[in-house]
């Protein structure tokens, strides 16, 4: 301000610019970001400095080759942060999309969880000068069970068999914010959800939800390490999020009522086994009579064509399940993990 301008100069300005703005209006809003129809394997920005890559899957067609995980990547000022690693072969993949949007180098990945589709590429990333991070149990997890499930999947994968299995540099607890004045990404812990690692990416100034597999888009729900009770919880955190585009781990882009169709799923899913449970009803009698017609719209695939779901939350209502154990080995614990 130049100092031989008055204070009623600046006043009278002010109220000049007030009176120009018609009455009733205000400044606009922010607007609504799109969902994009996209193809599979295609890129495409989905806010300023923000890509989503649509990895290719699908539960009804197995002639549909599996893609992995989608793929979110955020430009910051001077780095590029990515969510998930994938497996090394498609990691490779996304690397040379990322390479066709910018030149910056990519500082950060997130494993949003300990599967190896979604961690098994961390070694790709860690090449190009990338930091690994995960939620405390996800990085565990992958210490304490890496190595025998890497070699389970090298029997099937030759990416797998040639890379090898690099563990995560950081794990955080809560909370993880990456900010540098033009791009903010929250990676949130909200509780025991698919796994106990689990992390979510928030971009609260676009209003966009990276869920990983906490949130799918489709009948790509894998239960076996998962506490279905907590995991609505988690669903409900995520609905209490200002969000306008929840990017899943698997299947297309989709608005915030995403969220509430996970949730439907299992809060519906756990009240059927439960009635079946009271009845005395074995896993096969409660699978065959579950009947989601909305899950099968949603999905195209019959809830009880998906048995393993059933027979999981069965083992949990009858105190079958320890959550504490799931996919974990007892001789890794929180004081193993190094911050690095």
């Amino acid at each position: 301000m130049s100092p031989r301008l008055s204070l009623a100069a600046v006043v009278g300005a002010i109220v000049v610019a007030v009176a120009l703005v018609p009455p009733g209006r205000s400044e606009p809003a922010a607007k609504k970001l799109a969902i994009p129809e996209m193809k599979f394997d295609e890129v495409k920005e989905i806010a300023p400095g923000v890509f989503f890559r649509y990895s290719s899957i699908s539960a009804t067609d197995p002639k549909v080759p599996f893609g992995g995980s989608n793929h979110t990547w955020v430009l910051f000022k001077d780095h590029v942060v990515v969510i998930d690693a994938n497996f090394p072969k498609e990691a490779g993949d996304v690397l040379a999309a990322i390479k066709k949007t910018t030149k910056l180098p990519i500082k950060y990945v997130l494993d949003t969880h300990h599967h190896g589709d979604h961690a098994y590429g961390n070694a790709v990333w860690a090449k190009e000068g990338a930091k690994i991070i995960g939620h405390t149990h996800a990085a565990r997890l992958l210490m304490a069970n890496g190595a025998k499930q890497w070699e389970e999947q090298a029997k099937d994968r030759k990416d797998v068999k040639e890379s090898h299995l690099h563990q995560v540099d950081e794990h955080f607890d809560d909370k993880l914010v990456l900010d540098d004045g033009t791009q903010r990404v929250e990676f949130l812990h909200l509780g025991h959800s698919h796994t106990r690692g689990d992390a979510v990416a928030y971009l609260p100034k676009h209003k966009i939800l990276c869920t990983g597999d906490a949130c799918v888009n489709g009948a790509f729900n894998f239960m076996g390490h998962s506490n279905s009770a907590e995991w609505v919880k988690c669903l409900e955190k995520m609905e209490k999020l200002d969000v306008d585009l929840v990017c899943p781990g698997h299947g297309p882009v989709a608005g915030k009522d995403l969220i509430a169709k996970q949730k439907r799923y299992f809060v519906e899913l756990r009240a059927a086994v439960q009635k079946g449970i009271d009845v005395k009803k074995t896993v096969d009698e409660i699978a065959a009579g579950l009947d989601m017609p909305w899950y099968k719209e949603w999905t195209g695939k019959a809830a009880n064509d998906i048995k393993d779901n059933v027979k999981h939350v069965f083992d949990e209502l009858t105190g079958k399940i320890d959550h504490e154990r799931l996919g974990a080995a007892p001789r890794v614990g929180r004081d193993d993990l190094v911050r690095r």
